[in-house]
């Protein structure tokens, strides 16, 4: 049986179930690049993380017998991956906080959601570099930044930290912001939400 890029995922999934291994290949062609993606986010290894994609398909294949009917065979293998890469590394080799963070539920189960994926990992490095850029400021100016968009605080609760006015405080703030999109090139918009990305 022949398969093109619009046959649906369940119909591959019950393809491969009786041993088509056409349909495997689609599958594996499908998914092996973003499965890897994915991976990277939650070990540092990159090998490992190669090699439990491979092995997740080797499995995939030798028990596909077995298998249930399932929902969504994105979201099987994305979590069977999880599985799979905590089970196999050391902690060590886990990117804890990632890993932390990373619920089942909010594997992506579609195309769009893997677009979210993509943009939050863009995110990411954006605020990475955000941080290191904020410490270049003056001292001044970095703390009513780490005050307001870190720790919440009001524009008053600020002035009574620093023991300025709260005019100041709004100076500083603003003088902060000009000088963090001059150092990252970030427009207004991408910063502040970044800033208060950073929140929560």
């Amino acid at each position: 049986m022949s398969f093109s890029e619009a046959t649906d995922d369940k119909t591959l999934w019950q393809a491969f179930k009786r041993g088509d291994e056409t349909a495997f290949g689609a599958l594996y062609q499908r998914y092996v690049r973003v499965l890897f993606s994915y991976g990277k986010k939650l070990s540092r290894d990159e090998q490992a993380v190669e090699d439990a994609v491979q092995d997740l398909f080797v499995d995939l294949w030798q028990s596909r017998s077995r298998l249930s009917d399932v929902e969504s065979a994105r979201f099987y293998l994305f979590r069977s991956l999880r599985r799979k890469i905590h089970k196999a590394l050391r902690p060590d080799q886990l990117a804890s906080e990632s890993w932390e963070m990373t619920d089942e539920w909010r594997l992506p189960t579609s195309p769009a959601q893997e677009t979210e994926v993509i943009n939050a990992e863009r995110l990411q490095t954006q605020t990475a570099d955000l941080q290191v850029k904020l410490k270049k400021l003056p001292l001044r100016q970095y703390e009513v930044l780490m005050l307001y968009y870190y720790q919440d605080f009001s524009y008053a609760q600020i002035a009574d930290i620093l023991a300025i006015n709260e005019q100041s405080v709004r100076n500083l703030l603003q003088r902060g912001l000009h000088k963090l999109r001059q150092f990252a090139f970030f427009s207004s918009t991408i910063l502040l939400f970044i800033l208060f990305f950073l929140r929560k």
